[in-house]
Parts: C-alpha cells; sequence; structure tokens
C-alpha cells in the first residue's frame, strides 16, 4: 500500500509538470476541467491510502511474509477459484460422519489451507470438550485432503496419537486403481518446468529406481549408477545417481534432461529414502505407507461422501454462495450461522433416531 501511495502521488507530480509546461499555451477549458477533476481523484485516493497506514501493519502470509494488502478488509485474502482470483475468505469446517454435522468451522483470510489443520483440530477438541466429551480425537479418525498435507501438520497428528489419513499430491497417481485414468498420467516432457529460465526437465519422478536402490533408469531407458549412499541433502538422507558419458552424450532427449547441455556432460538425480540424516524418519513417509493401505485408501475415500455434502447442502440449499460481511469477526460469525442452520436441519431430520 506504500508503494500504491507512491506511484499515486508520483502521477500527481507528473500532471502537475505537464501543467506547468502546459501554462505557456492555450489550453482548453474542458480539458483543464478534467484534468483538475482526475488529479483531485488522485489526490483523495492518495490520502486515503496514507491515512490508513497510520492505523494498520502489514498482512502476513502462511509463510510469515508480508503480503500484498486490501483496504477495504486487510483480514482478507486472494485466492484461486474456478471464477479467477477473488479477495475473500475459505469457510473451514469440520464434519461427523454420522450424520454430517458439523463439528467445528471457522472462516480464514488466507488462500491455503496447509496451515490450518491444527487450528481446526484444536477447535473440535474445544467444542467437545464444552459438551464433557474431551477424549473424542482418542476414538475418532481425521480425513483431510491434500490441502492440509505438510510435514508439520503430520507431525503434529503424530505427536497428539491422532489417527489421521492425510492425502499427498500424488496420492491418486500411485494408486493402481487410476492407472489408466487420463487425468492422473504424467504429463509429457514439455510441461515440466524448472523455476530458472521455464527450461523443461524431467524430474526425479519419471527415473525408475531399483528395489535395491543399486541403479536407476532414465526417461530414455539408459541405467545410471549409484555414485553415492545416504548422502545428506536439505538435512535429509538420498542415493545419487549418475548417468554414463556413452549414454548421455548422444543421448536424444539432452535438453529435456539437462538445464545446459551444451555445458553438462551427464546427468544426476538424487532418490530421498524419507529419513533425516539423524536416521528418523519422515512424517510424510509414515503417512504415505498408511494412506496407501488398502484400509487406508477405504478410509480416505469416505471422505468425498462425508466432508463435500455439509458444503453442497450450504451454499445451493441454502444460498450461501458468498460471504456478504467485512472482517474476519463478521464472516466466521456468518458462516458459523449458516453451520448453525445446517445442524440444525440434521436434528430435525436424525433426531428422534438418533435419541
Amino acid at each position: 500500500m506504500t508503494k500504491k501511495a507512491e506511484k499515486i502521488e508520483r502521477a500527481l507530480q507528473r500532471m502537475v509538470f505537464r501543467h506547468q509546461c502546459m501554462d505557456l499555451e492555450k489550453m482548453e477549458p474542458e480539458v483543464l476541467e478534467r484534468e483538475e477533476k482526475y488529479k483531485e481523484k488522485l489526490r483523495k485516493s492518495a490520502a486515503k491510502i496514507r491515512d490508513w497506514l497510520k492505523d494498520h501493519d502489514d498482512h502476513r502470509g502462511s509463510g510469515g511474509k508480508a503480503v500484498k494488502s486490501n483496504i477495504t478488509d486487510n483480514e482478507s485474502a486472494k485466492m484461486a477459484t474456478s471464477k479467477g482470483v477473488i479477495q475473500g475468505y475459505v469457510g473451514v469446517a469440520s464434519v461427523d460422519k454420522k450424520n454430517q454435522v458439523i463439528v467445528g468451522a471457522e472462516a480464514y483470510g488466507q488462500g491455503s489451507e496447509s496451515n490450518l489443520l491444527i487450528p481446526v483440530v484444536e477447535s473440535i477438541q474445544a467444542n467437545f470438550e464444552k459438551i464433557g466429551d474431551p477424549e473424542v480425537l482418542e476414538k475418532t479418525k481425521v480425513v483431510a485432503d491434500s490441502g492440509y498435507h505438510s510435514e508439520k501438520n503430520l507431525e503434529y497428528l503424530y505427536n497428539e496419537n491422532i489417527d489421521a489419513y492425510v492425502a499427498d499430491n500424488r496420492f491418486r497417481k500411485r494408486d493402481p486403481r487410476f492407472v489408466t485414468a487420463e487425468r492422473y498420467k504424467d504429463l509429457p516432457s514439455y510441461h515440466f518446468a524448472t523455476r530458472s529460465g521455464g527450461k523443461r526437465l524431467f524430474r526425479p519422478e519419471h527415473f525408475t529406481f531399483a528395489d535395491d536402490l543399486s541403479h536407476a533408469i532414465c526417461p530414455a531407458g539408459k541405467k545410471l549408477y549409484r555414485s553415492g549412499s545416504k548422502v545428506r541433502v536439505k538435512d535429509y538422507l538420498a542415493y545419487k545417481f549418475k548417468g554414463a558419458k556413452r549414454d548421455c552424450l548422444p543421448c536424444h532427449l539432452r535438453r529435456e534432461c539437462l538445464r545446459k547441455p551444451e555445458k553438462t556432460e551427464i546427468r544426476q538425480v538424487a532418490y530421498f529414502s524419507g529419513k533425516k540424516r539423524t536416521g528418523k524418519e519422515r512424517f510424510t513417509e509414515k503417512m504415505k505407507r498408511k494412506i496407501d493401505t488398502t484400509i487406508g485408501r477405504a478410509i480416505y475415500g469416505m471422505r468425498l461422501a462425508v466432508g463435500e455434502p455439509p458444503f453442497a447442502h450450504i451454499r445451493s440449499t441454502m444460498g450461501l454462495d458468498r460471504f456478504s460481511l467485512r472482517g474476519k469477526k463478521k464472516v466466521s460469525t456468518q458462516w458459523n450461522l449458516f453451520c448453525v442452520v445446517h445442524n440444525l436441519k440434521k436434528v430435525h431430520t436424525y433426531g428422534a433416531v438418533a435419541s
């Protein structure tokens, strides 16, 4: 916002300078009037931002860095939706499997949900403590989609002894039932790009690693030989592999495999074992083994039938397709109000049977 105010003020200075230059020339009255109105509009915009900055600090994102602020509602955030990027809030809800009663709800002004799992679980615990059931999480399975997947979240769930099933973004690709599904197949190599210059490169998942990690096979079908075991890479243990010059130099896929094919002779790739250099296994690997089992996939598969219908009911039947208030407190109150009405409908339907 400070940069925006400075930009408006620079535009004003340019207009004043232009008007000073035009004073020597004859200027049409209607042009002068239009310019003066625009100058006044810019002055008010700059003053509004400056006044707002006196009472507001940076809006911090989930990573702790300052994100773009919004004068109208600084607690909201930019979010990617099916209708483009909007400024708003995300409504989060925890749903009971038996009757789809919402047991926890809150609205958050952030686009990413990865750091919301812990506060959501804590809100469930707090709500059930109020009704005399403090041990609810000890007898409950917690299921969440890949948007809530992070090493920190999985570590929290593990340390709290919560039976959780949280999918990662490669979960469907590992499911044998989706091997022939087009939407879960790996895209051609030209769809993959590195962050440096947008050059298209094969990634480690395009390589096939032997079960004993003695070698790897590249996308061209050539063998890469192991060049290091249990090497420390970003605090995690990895096995390194490199190709042979006789295979890499004449390869027709060099430009899709090497960032600088004219300088680099061979391709090297690392396979992460999932363990830290201390020997401890990452919680991500623990969750992969757990959720990839037949039981794990069956439990996670229930999420779609349990968690999604309440959102459809609130949006389509009850008509809340957008929040109409501003500020996190007001938006969260509005979201909770609709969740309460949803629950009342469930009580009306299932209350006598459940009791």
